[in-house]
């Protein structure tokens, strides 16, 4: 008995909404303005997306700069600054302590000189007198033998001083070395300090300040944004209202279909046309003051936004303003300065502390080449002893081979004499070296000044970079915001227009039939129309309407609807 599907028409004439029939004005009119309602809203819904998109894309921006600035990253990099100005500020102070140390190296290594030397000029003196003695036991086997073996061992002494004596030289170059590079580094220190460590702190100072500013604004443009963000995802929930309405006008449209199907004898009953337009013409009232509050509130809410979206586009502005950037590029300049006139001085003192190691390796020479003499000192000690031992039965040879060994004795003593000068020369380098170590810190490279420079410049380069690709992006994106937004008014504004259609439809309704009195023929139709009517209803505002027209002894409770996504919107009713 009932129609099938409508047909959606191509245009709507509301002067005609007052018809009746199977080509009923309203019901296209109807059906028309609910298959564009969807079109409409979603050009609002992608317009306040976009919106929310662009926010979200500029506080990732900033947040990028907030990163770049951090406590942790930005905040070592001041660290940085500081330490390398208090270096410089105590360079002075610690290069001449070095230069003393450097100074009392130089005195030791001239009186390792003299021990070297005379130690050098005895072994000569003994390697005389064993070649002596062998020339006079040269009659004896047994006593020969023995004296070749201290001419050989005598010879293995002077091959240690020759090792010594280069070793010296080489000592004495690097000390000269170290000495022209510490006169170099006072000089530079005269230059530059106290005027590079004092704009070091400077900057350190203005970068700490930058960055307590930074985070500040950063706070800001978050809460302002955040609440813009709230906003406007609440609005995109509330333009559910285009598809609640939406399915409203549908379940309008589906009822005038069964009435216009609910035909006796080719015609419709009066009474229950009359009866069922009223019910409808209530529907599309509180459809139509459901629409009109709930766009008017959108547009409100979002025309609201005018002040948070002021108050977002000055911070941006102000984070990005040039002086902003101008200050990090004046610092990256000035650091970079700092760096240039302080090249010879970490030159300089890279190459005085590296002086600690060629210290310290002589000194573990000389201590072994030292033992070494002393070894061979011993070894002619002993040797001496058997000639003399072996001299006392030989006659005229083993006196004059006796005499020759007691001279060795008397000179290997004087041997044994510069051998304590060059150990003490020895231990005075350690000392030395130790003290050096103990000033480097160990990891000297930790402390170098030309990587904490560089790192600072890393931090404030990426800083400088990073804002002045927000700067750039953050423009376009506020002003694209504020198309958006003003754009999403503008559309919800022409929206509320359809309100006249609705408007005209209630009127067309209430007034196409005059009330008649139901006959005991309308009452069954309406029995059986009403209930069917009720179950296109998706929302429980369409139900309590629909419950105002039911007929005496009906069971107001209509059927269970299956909940879906749809029926979410009963809520915003």
């Amino acid at each position: 008995m009932f129609h099938s599907p409508f047909d959606i028409p191509a245009s709507t004439d509301l002067d005609l909404l007052a018809g009746d029939g199977a080509d009923c004005p309203i019901r296209r009119s109807l059906a028309l303005l609910a298959a564009g309602l969807d079109t409409r809203f979603l050009r609002v819904g992608t317009a306040l997306a976009g919106a929310i998109e662009t926010i979200d894309r500029m506080i990732g921006g900033l947040d990028g700069i907030v990163g770049a600035l951090d406590a942790n990253v930005a905040g070592a990099a001041v660290a940085d600054l500081r330490t390398v100005a208090d270096q410089l500020i105590a360079l002075p102070a610690t290069q001449a302590a070095r230069a003393a140390r450097m100074a009392t190296v130089a005195d030791v290594i001239t009186a390792l000189c003299g021990d070297v030397m005379r130690m050098h000029q005895t072994l000569r003196v003994l390697s005389i007198y064993g070649m002596n003695a062998g020339i006079a036991a040269s009659g004896e086997p047994r006593l020969g033998g023995i004296a070749d073996g201290m001419i050989a061992r005598l010879g293995a002494g002077e091959d240690l001083v020759f090792g010594f004596m280069a070793r010296i030289r080489d000592m004495t170059a690097e000390v000269d070395g170290v000495q022209q590079a510490g006169r170099l580094l006072a000089v530079e220190c005269d230059r530059v300090i106290p005027a590079a460590p004092r704009k070091l702190i400077d900057d350190a100072i203005a970068l700490d300040a930058h960055l307590v500013a930074t985070a500040d604004l950063a706070r800001r443009v978050a809460t302002v944004a955040r609440s813009i963000h709230g906003r406007i995802a609440a609005a995109l929930g509330a333009l559910q209202v285009g598809d609640s309405t939406r399915q409203r006008l549908e379940h309008v449209v589906s009822a005038l279909q069964l009435l216009e199907g609910s035909v006796v004898d080719g015609v419709v009953d009066p009474a229950v046309a009359a009866h069922v337009d009223r019910l409808l013409a209530a529907q599309l009232d509180a459809t139509l003051r459901d629409f009109a509050r709930e766009t008017t509130a959108l547009v409100s809410s979002l025309a609201e936004l005018d002040g948070d979206t002021a108050t977002l586009a000055g911070l941006i502005a102000e984070q990005f303003d040039g002086e902003n950037r101008a200050f990090l590029s004046g610092l990256e300049h000035g650091i970079r300065d700092v760096e240039r006139v302080t090249i010879g001085l970490r030159r300089a003192e890279v190459r005085s502390r590296e002086m600690a190691a060629v210290i310290a390796a002589t000194a573990a020479d000389l201590a072994g080449w030292l033992d070494g003499v002393r070894s061979i000192a011993l070894d002619v000690q002993a040797i001496a002893a058997d000639i003399r031992v072996l001299c006392r039965g030989e006659g005229v040879v083993g006196r004059a081979v006796t005499v020759i060994v007691t001279e060795v004795d008397a000179h290997v003593l004087a041997l044994d004499a510069s051998t304590v000068g060059v150990a003490r020369a020895t231990a005075l380098l350690g000392g030395v070296d130790a003290t050096l170590r103990r000033e480097a810190g160990g990891d000297g490279m930790d402390r170098d000044m030309g990587d904490a420079l560089a790192r600072a410049l890393g931090v404030i380069h990426r800083a400088c970079d990073r804002t002045g690709q927000v700067a750039v992006q953050g423009a376009d994106d506020s002003r694209q915001f504020v198309r958006l937004v003003a754009g999403a008014i503008e559309d919800l504004r022409r929206e509320l227009a359809v309100t006249d259609i609705m408007t005209a439809a209630i009127d067309a309704l209430s007034n196409r039939r005059p009330p008649a009195p139901l006959t005991d023929t309308a009452e069954a139709t309406l029995r059986l129309l009403l209930p069917a009517i009720g179950r296109f209803y998706t929302m429980a505002r369409e139900r309590e309407v629909h419950a105002g027209f039911l007929l005496p002894g009906m069971d107001i409770a209509m059927p269970v609807v299956t909940v879906t996504e749809e029926d979410d919107d009963d809520g915003l009713f």
